[in-house]
């Protein structure tokens, strides 16, 4: 059998048996073929001894909208290198600028881009535009209702509505009604989901999540300003654990000022997991901080800190995939899915990771990216691999 790039004596990892397998990984075109019991011919062979090959990694949380927002990343040139092959912008651009947004980014990145679509006409083109940035206006009055449920009938690539959701954005506003009520009325309507960004809500969350339906997204899960998932008892309230089980997302989605490794660590020593692990990032913090860096260094952080991989794994594959409408497509090695590969070896090295209040977690291990394929192409290997 002839193919056109074969990945052997890699490891592979079984979800859904929880297992580890060595196994060989071929590729025609821009799809996993089967090559079980057949004889291979291979116009490129790469040796994946001792590291993991893993379906090319989803981060469910970033900006996209290079070129169309201050703070956007160009995914292609960030995402690649680090062995993710599709993101999901976090409502960077609103009605007005998606179409832009979608003619020059969307369409035009190697790295497969799904959105939500922000409930601010503009989404976040007004960030970052001075020293203190300029915040999205959230008025309720100022949602364009009729503009919004078209752009989202009219595009399958937008996964739902996003609203930040914070009190710098909508204490002592005088809004006549309330952003979130407006957006959960508007998600109904257009029976879609939504994401929001709850960081320091001015509703305890356990209360806020009683509105949320299964595959509505709560972003941010482990920040640690004003209202937090965690009661007084630094236990998960028992409502955000009720929500998980009915299909509410929890997104650690992870950023600069977004993650308190207090909040992360009771959780998960509770068992509460979270449903995505994504970076949310921006030019503030791609490749730049000891915070957020990389999906692999946020994977690697919660690796430290004692989350079982195989669920670590989930959260960057599988559960991601199944939200994005790309089950069978994205996420696994499957034969028929597109040919996104990771090659990923584990090394143990001390490394530090930091949160928002600058508390520090000292780890003894962390994923490093070998080599990233994407729809079959090689497009990322280190020299020495």
């Amino acid at each position: 059998m002839k193919v056109d790039i074969l990945i052997k004596n890699g490891t592979t990892v079984d979800l859904a048996n929880q297992d580890f397998v060595k196994n060989d990984i071929g590729i025609i075109g821009d799809r996993i073929v089967d090559i079980e019991g057949e004889a291979v011919d291979a116009e490129t062979v790469i040796d994946a001894e001792n590291c993991f090959v893993l379906p090319g990694l989803i981060d469910y949380h970033l900006h996209a909208f290079h070129d169309g927002t201050a703070i956007s990343v160009n995914a292609d040139v960030i995402c690649l290198p680090n062995g993710v092959t599709s993101v999901v912008d976090a409502g960077s651009s609103g009605w007005v600028n998606f179409p832009a947004f979608k003619k020059h980014v969307i369409t035009q990145s190697l790295v497969k881009i799904k959105s939500y679509l922000n409930m601010v006409n503009v989404g976040l083109s007004t960030l970052g535009g001075g020293p203190t940035g300029y915040l999205e206006n959230i008025n309720p009055a100022n949602f364009n209702l009729d503009k919004i449920k078209a752009t989202v009938q009219a595009n399958d690539n937008i996964l739902g509505l996003k609203l930040r959701y914070s009190k710098d954005l909508c204490k002592n506003k005088g809004f006549s009604t309330d952003p979130f009520d407006e957006t959960v009325k508007l998600a109904r309507e257009l029976n879609t989901n939504f994401c929001v960004h709850v960081t320091d809500s001015t509703k305890p969350l356990y209360e806020l999540v009683s509105d949320f339906d299964k595959g509505d997204v709560l972003a941010h899960c482990f920040h640690g300003v004003g209202h937090t998932i965690l009661d007084e008892d630094n236990k998960v309230y028992p409502q955000i654990k009720a929500a998980q089980e009915r299909g509410v997302v929890f997104d650690c989605s992870n950023g600069v000022a977004h993650f308190d490794f207090k909040v992360a660590q009771a959780a998960l020593d509770d068992g509460f997991y979270p449903d995505i692990i994504s970076t949310d990032l921006t030019l503030k913090n791609s490749l730049r901080t000891d915070k957020v860096f990389s999906l692999l260094f946020v994977m690697s952080k919660y690796i430290n800190m004692g989350m079982p991989l195989f669920d670590i794994i989930k959260a960057v594959t599988t559960t991601p995939a199944n939200l994005m409408g790309m089950d069978g497509q994205i996420g696994v090695l499957s034969p028929g899915a597109f040919a996104d590969v990771a090659i990923v070896k584990m090394k143990k090295k001390k490394i530090t990771f930091s949160d928002t209040s600058g508390n520090e977690l000292q780890g003894d291990c962390y994923l490093d990216n070998l080599a990233t394929i994407c729809n079959g192409n090689i497009v990322y290997r280190k020299i020495h691999f």
